[in-house]
């Protein structure tokens, strides 16, 4: 049996704690990866609710796909670079964040939108259903009148 010197032991300890390292690394990217992925469904039902509301999600949807596609691209370096990777994870987590912020205030904007679209709707039927009812009248008056000016030297004359 071969005694191992202390420069062994000591490389040994020193590959022991860098294989702990990536391991821990590996453990938080992959806490990261998942807390990304609660935060996007996250931001996804409410801009679903949002848009459910009635109101305009355009922007929420770009900065939802733009957080998808930074965590996608994290993912992909996940194996090779855990530090880019944390970085890209924390963008789109940053991103899901706004889009879960931002949600309310356009979910309340579509709901004003919807309100004053109904209330403009009831007062254009209100001003259609007013002119029609004075249509009914005093249009056959009007038309009776105008008739009687028109034709009231008009004689009847006997054959």
């Amino acid at each position: 049996m071969k005694i191992q010197t202390s420069h062994t032991i000591a490389a040994m300890a020193a590959a022991c704690v860098i294989a702990l390292c990536f391991v821990t690394a590996s453990s938080a990217s992959v806490q990261a990866s998942s807390q990304v992925k609660a935060q996007i469904a996250q931001a996804y039902s409410s801009v679903l609710s949002a848009e459910s509301s009635g109101g305009n999600v355009t922007a929420l949807v770009a900065k939802l796909n733009s957080a998808v596609s930074l965590m996608q691209q994290a993912d992909a370096l996940n194996a090779t670079s855990p530090a880019k990777a944390q970085s890209l994870y924390s963008q789109a987590s940053t991103l899901a964040q706004q889009v879960i912020s931002s949600a309310p205030a356009v979910a309340a904007a579509g709901r004003a939108s919807t309100f004053d679209a109904q209330a403009s709707l009831a007062v254009e039927t209100a001003v259609l259903a007013a002119l029609a009812a004075l249509a009914y009248l005093y249009v056959p008056r009007l038309f009776w009148r105008y008739w009687y000016r028109t034709h009231r030297d008009w004689r009847v004359k006997k054959q």
